[in-house]
């Protein structure tokens, strides 16, 4: 079981969470995410891990976020490996109405979601109760999945959280009252919803049987979203979403489940693991080959940490491309750039009324190198007293940038109506417009 939380903004530079293959960032697979108006996404000739896990007799289920493409049928999940699907296509929507940009956004396995999509609130009860609400739906599918599942045929469940992402909306009874800041009260309040349905579905499993032979990894896709209108906080790391600072790479995840050997739980992995490692490690898991040489595309960068999870092997991961702008071969990591001006600290208490910050921070505009290992919170810039050491990173960065891949193409599927067109024959609700 697979379970992301998307924090304010999926940023495709960092990391692709649907099923990564390829690290390095993700110009392996995709610099510039789109909407599903426009090629873009995974590559279809590229294998997910949901490829993998199904030809190893896997039953395979997404629910959620998806944001790996939507521009043409062959993007969609039930075509990508897995058995059904119900979520949205985009990067975002409305957790009561399910829209997104002026269109419902929600996709059920091999047509729109009719009739699952709700109504706002009334703008007198900005934070009401609905059965049409984000979490409640998903949350309900993923029971319904376990709980009609044969515990005797191994299952691949990738459920996709958008609770800790905007818009920021979440029922009343989440909230908690004696926060008098709004913005952190609500968004306090999705996270406490996400919370309750990871707990739905590891009570289902449990009651299904199926715990003790359960993997569950519960990772977010980059750091929270801290300036502006957010309620992200990623103290006492320096930086955000949207930055190659710790505060927008470094991120909460933990693996959990029967299956996990019990030397192994309440500890602290220290080696480097990138979310892409997930798809070599699973497949290691199905008994299946990771490789995946399809001709016009880049192979995997994914690495197996089973060894790490299920014994006391080190993580075979040393260095990793965050994106364009920075990389890190541990304990050094070299980052560039402005960072959009995004790289400021936060306090333990944070958004609060005095917190409203500006895109002022001066980033590495002249390069900075850390290291994350004593200096995990970014303060000093040690590059004048390690400028081979910079210099040999700078080189790593170049190189690997010299190999990047954009998808923005869906090979054979050329036969295309504008979205606008979708639109009208499908009551407004979006969807693959090119077959």
């Amino acid at each position: 079981v697979f379970l992301s939380v998307l924090s304010p903004y999926t940023h495709c530079a960092k990391v692709i969470v649907n099923f990564p293959r390829r690290c390095s960032g993700s110009i392996h697979v995709n610099t510039l995410n789109g909407d599903i108006t426009t090629p873009g996404g995974v590559d279809i000739r590229m294998k997910l891990v949901s490829d993998k896990l199904k030809a190893a007799g896997y039953l395979c289920h997404q629910v959620g976020k998806w944001h790996a493409g939507g521009s043409c049928t062959a993007n969609l999940p039930v075509n990508r490996g897995f058995n059904t699907s119900l979520g949205y296509l985009d990067g975002e929507e409305d957790h009561y109405n399910q829209t997104c940009n002026g269109y419902i956004d929600m996709w059920n396995s091999n047509q729109p979601a009719y009739g699952y999509n709700g109504s706002s609130c009334p703008a007198d009860e900005p934070y009401c109760e609905s059965p049409k609400y984000n979490a409640y739906q998903y949350v309900t599918r993923s029971v319904e999945i376990i709980s009609e599942h044969d515990p005797n045929t191994p299952l691949f469940l990738y459920h996709a959280f958008q609770e800790a992402h905007t818009p920021n909306e979440v029922p009343l009874r989440f909230q908690n009252a004696s926060v008098d800041y709004e913005l952190r009260r609500v968004y306090g309040g999705m996270v406490n919803a996400l919370e309750s349905g990871v707990k739905n579905i590891t009570d289902a499993l449990k009651a299904r049987g199926m715990w003790d032979r359960t993997l569950i990894v519960f990772s977010s896709d980059n750091g929270g979203r801290t300036d502006g209108d957010f309620g992200g906080n990623n103290y006492p790391l320096r930086g955000q979403k949207f930055t190659d600072f710790e505060g927008g790479v470094r991120v909460a995840a933990f693996v959990s489940g029967g299956a996990l050997p019990g030397s192994k739980r309440g500890t602290t992995e220290s080696g480097l693991i990138h979310i892409c490692d997930w798809y070599a490690t699973f497949s290691s898991i199905a008994g299946v080959d990771p490789s995946d040489k399809a001709d016009g595309v880049p192979d995997i960068d994914s690495m197996d940490m089973t060894p790490t999870l299920f014994g006391s092997a080190a993580s075979p991961r040393v260095n990793m491309v965050l994106s364009a702008q920075a990389i890190i071969d541990w304990p050094y990591k070299l980052v560039l750039g402005k960072q959009e001006g995004k790289g400021f600290w936060t306090g333990p208490v944070s958004p609060n009324a005095t917190s409203t910050r500006t895109d002022s921070d001066p980033g590495c505009p002249s390069t900075c190198l850390f290291n994350i290992n004593d200096d995990p919170n970014e303060h000093q810039d040690i590059k004048a007293a390690n400028s081979a050491k910079h210099a040999e990173l700078y080189k790593m960065l170049n190189e690997t940038l010299a190999t990047a891949f954009q998808t923005d193409s869906t090979p054979g599927y050329g036969n295309c109506i504008p979205f606008s067109q979708y639109l009208e024959e499908h009551r407004n609700f979006g969807g693959p417009r090119c077959t």
